[in-house]
């Protein structure tokens, strides 16, 4: 029996990040309008061509469907607005050595997959 104000599970809340968490911009930087006037957020851009890069875009593009929603004529999604104006426009050596591990890692992974695939 768990303790009074313990929860049974352990919280992993804290260790997921959160897309409504802001990102960090230094103090003193104005924040742009986008087309359908409103204040914009900051996001990152996770895709390894410009890993974590800052990027303004829309507050109100807060709804990102699956692929299964995709297929679905059920869910209609809000209106969106396509601003986006980039805020870092290069890639910090630490992430671009961090992407060349990770790349080197998925080629042995799939030559071992490639070895015991001809092995059998």
């Amino acid at each position: 029996m768990p303790r009074r104000g313990k929860d049974r599970k352990q919280s992993y809340g804290r260790m997921i990040k959160s897309p409504y968490v802001p990102k960090s911009l230094p103090s003193g930087v104005p924040i742009p309008m986008c087309f359908c006037d409103d204040p914009c957020k900051v996001d990152i851009f996770e895709d390894e061509t410009i890993y974590k890069q800052r990027y303004w875009m829309c507050y109100n593009f807060a709804w990102e469907p699956t692929e299964r929603q995709r297929r679905s004529t059920f869910i209609t999604p809000p209106p969106l607005c396509d601003f986006e104006q980039w805020i870092d426009t290069e890639i910090k050596e630490a992430d671009m050595r961090l992407l060349r591990g990770l790349k080197e890692c998925d080629a042995e992974r799939l030559e071992i997959l490639e070895k015991r695939r001809r092995e059998k």
